[in-house]
C-alpha cells in the first residue's frame, strides 16, 4: 500500500498493511531531531514513515512569517495581529518559543449591535493564492493530502473576548449567531476554495475548533448543539460533496458530543487528548471506533516528555495493536509534540511500530 491507500483504508475501518502515521512537531524539535539522528529533511521524514501531508493556500504578503494559526498581518512592539485582528504575544521557553493569545484587546469587545459587525474588515479569501495547490498535491501523489479550517467558536471568544461571547451565547444570541457565521463563512469559502483547486485530489480537510478544557466542554451540549452542530453539519456535507474526508480537532474532553460528531459526518476524531476527562483512547474506541476513525492519542503532556524510552514504546505498541485493530486508528500525537521531548523517545515510536509489524523500514 502506498501512504493514501493505507491512510484510506484505515478511515474505512479496514486493516492497512501497517498502522498510518501523521507525526507533526515543534519547529525547534525538528531541527534537534534531524540534527541528532544526522538526517536531512526528506531522509527524516522517510525514516518516520510520515504518511500525511498538508497542501495549503498562500498569504501572499503576512507581516511577519511568525503566526498563530492564522498569517500574522500586523506587528506592534511585541504583539503579532492574526487576519481577524486578534493580538498574541511571543512565549519564550528555555527550548522553544510560541504564540498565545494576549487575552488583552479583543477587537470586537465594544461591539454591541449586529450593525457594527459589518463594519470590521472581515477576511476575505481574495486575499489568498489557491493557484500552488495544484502543484503542491501533484508533488506527492502517493501521500494522503490535507487542508486546514479554522472553525468559529474560539476565533469568536479570541474575538470578543471569552467572557463575553460566552455570555453573548446566553444574553445576545442574535450577535452570537450573526459573529458565527460572520467567520463560518470564510472559512467555509476558504476550503470549497482549496477543494475546488485540487480537483478532487485532497484526501481530507480539517475543522479545527477548541470547545474544550481538559475537565469538560466550555458550554453545555445542549448549547453545542444549538450553536455549533448545524454550522459544522454544513460543513461536513461541503467537504464531502467535493470527495474529502472530514478531521475533526478539538483539544480537551469532547466525550459528551462524540456521538453528535459522528451523526453529522465526521469521519476522522483528533487528537483523543489522554490526560483530559474521560478520553482514554481505549475507552472511545470500544464505545466509537467501529464508527468513526480515531487521530493522535500519543500523550505529548506526561509520557513523551517525562516517560523513559521503554515506556513510550510499551505504550505505542499497545496502541498500534489495540486501537489499531480492525483499522480505524492513525497514529499521531495528543497534539504537536513538544521540543521538551527526549530524542529517545520519537526513536522508540519508530522502534516500537517496526517491532509490532517486525518490519525493518516504515
Amino acid at each position: 500500500m502506498n501512504s493514501k491507500e493505507r491512510f484510506l483504508a484505515a478511515v474505512s475501518h479496514n486493516p492497512p498493511d501497517r498502522i498510518p502515521i501523521d507525526l507533526r512537531f515543534a519547529p525547534e524539535l525538528e531541527a534537534r531531531l534531524k540534527r541528532d539522528l544526522k538526517m536531512e529533511h526528506e531522509e527524516f521524514w522517510d525514516w518516520l514513515g510520515q504518511d500525511v501531508y498538508t497542501v495549503r493556500p498562500t498569504y501572499p504578503h503576512p507581516a511577519s512569517p511568525i503566526k498563530y494559526a492564522d498569517p500574522t498581518v500586523r506587528v506592534e512592539d511585541d504583539m503579532y495581529f492574526d487576519i481577524y485582528q486578534v493580538p498574541f504575544r511571543m512565549m519564550k521557553l528555555k527550548n522553544q518559543t510560541y504564540l498565545e493569545p494576549a487575552g488583552i484587546m479583543p477587537p470586537l469587545e465594544h461591539v454591541e449591535t449586529v450593525e457594527e459587525l459589518s463594519e470590521f474588515p472581515w477576511p476575505s479569501t481574495d486575499s489568498w493564492d489557491y493557484s500552488g495547490i495544484p502543484e503542491g498535491l501533484a508533488a506527492r501523489p502517493d501521500k494522503a493530502l490535507w487542508c486546514r479550517s479554522r472553525g468559529c467558536f474560539q476565533t469568536a471568544m479570541f474575538m470578543r473576548g471569552t467572557e463575553q461571547f460566552l455570555e453573548d451565547l446566553v444574553l445576545n444570541e442574535e450577535l452570537a449567531d450573526e459573529l458565527l457565521d460572520k467567520i463560518f463563512t470564510f472559512t467555509t469559502n476558504d476550503i470549497e476554495k482549496s477543494l475546488i483547486a485540487g480537483g478532487g485530489y485532497y484526501t481530507f480537510v480539517e475543522y479545527n475548533d477548541d470547545v474544550a478544557t481538559q475537565r469538560d466542554l466550555m458550554i453545555s451540549p445542549q448549547m453545542w448543539r444549538r450553536y455549533l452542530k448545524p454550522r459544522m453539519q454544513h460543513f461536513c456535507e461541503m467537504a464531502h460533496s467535493y470527495g474529502a474526508l472530514v478531521r475533526y480537532h478539538s483539544c480537551g474532553s469532547i466525550y459528551r458530543i462524540i456521538e453528535d460528531l459522528i451523526e453529522i459526518g465526521v469521519d476522522i476524531l483528533n487528537p483523543i487528548q489522554p490526560q483530559a476527562a474521560n478520553m482514554d483512547p481505549y475507552r472511545i474506541k470500544k464505545e466509537f471506533g467501529d464508527r468513526i476513525c480515531l487521530h493522535g492519542a500519543i500523550d505529548i503532556q506526561q509520557l513523551l516528555p517525562y516517560g523513559t524510552a521503554e515506556q513510550v514504546r510499551s505504550e505505542v505498541e499497545r496502541l498500534v495493536t489495540e486501537l489499531g485493530k480492525d483499522g480505524g486508528y492513525i497514529l499521531a500525537g495528543s497534539h504537536t509534540i513538544q521540543a521538551d521531548t527526549p530524542t529517545a523517545n520519537i526513536v522508540a515510536i519508530v522502534e516500537a511500530i517496526k517491532g509490532v509489524y517486525n518490519i525493518e523500514e516504515l
